[in-house]
């Protein structure tokens, strides 16, 4: 995963509502990238990761933990929080593909009007369902976690860089909580789209021909290769760079 560009006008953060630390926690490694399954179905994915929640502690905060009630809710302590150490939250970290559908049946794709409209994951549970494999992401926050209805903004800021906005609901999961009753908000600056990746089963040929037939304006994209160095030959497909 790669490493986020930041200004020291702009630093990364997310924020998870009504937690112990209300300055938020520095993401470390962001990636959104793409990919295109078997049947054809486009997805984005995206994986961040926090540095550790207490990172920016100080010594009077020590003494705050001693004084901590321990009836506190898990959300509340931050000795809760220590003892997790940090927040992954991802479509493609864990063995799983997740990841959010951004392609109709029948249509091309156009990464540009995509982008600038929300994306919804459209995955809140109801009363009667709930299913941890429809999920669109897994998060490791204290401890593994669930989280639902994503809401993903973008805006385009010079180049090929946009700053994301992404909010979502949590339900503590790991400790038996079942209700998305906690939420958070991620402020992402200078990210770049990281093209979109394909089954390794397949070749080039096969991949510029199913991409042609999936995505509209092909001719913006290169494929790239993902071990230069190396002799075995991998390649996602990338936007040209202007």
């Amino acid at each position: 995963m790669g490493k986020l560009k930041l200004s020291m006008e702009s630093v990364s953060k997310i924020y998870f509502l009504d937690n112990p630390y209300p300055n938020g926690h520095k993401i470390e490694v962001f990636s959104w990238s793409g990919r295109i399954d078997e049947n054809g179905f486009i997805w984005f994915d995206f994986h961040l990761k926090t540095e550790n929640y207490y990172a920016n502690d100080d010594e009077n905060n020590e003494d705050d933990k001693e004084d901590e009630d321990e009836t506190l809710p898990n959300w509340n302590s931050k000795i809760v929080w220590e003892n997790y150490h940090a927040c992954t939250l991802s479509s493609n970290y864990w063995s799983e593909q997740r990841g959010i559908r951004i392609n109709k049946p029948d249509e091309k794709l156009d990464f540009d009007t995509v982008v600038k409209n929300d994306l919804f994951s459209n995955d809140l549970p109801s009363e009667q369902h709930f299913d941890d494999d429809d999920l669109a992401f897994n998060i490791y926050l204290l401890g593994h976690d669930s989280c639902a209805d994503h809401q993903i903004r973008f805006s385009k800021t010079h180049n090929n860089q946009y700053d994301i906005t992404w909010t979502g609901k949590i339900a503590l999961a790991y400790s038996g909580g079942g209700e998305f009753s906690h939420d958070f908000k991620a402020d992402i600056f200078n990210a770049e789209f990281e093209g979109f990746h394909y089954p390794k089963n397949w070749s080039v040929e096969k991949a510029t021909e199913i991409f042609k037939t999936h995505l509209a304006h092909f001719e913006a994209y290169e494929f790239v290769d993902l071990n230069p160095k190396s002799n075995k030959r991998e390649y996602k497909l990338d936007k040209l760079k202007y």
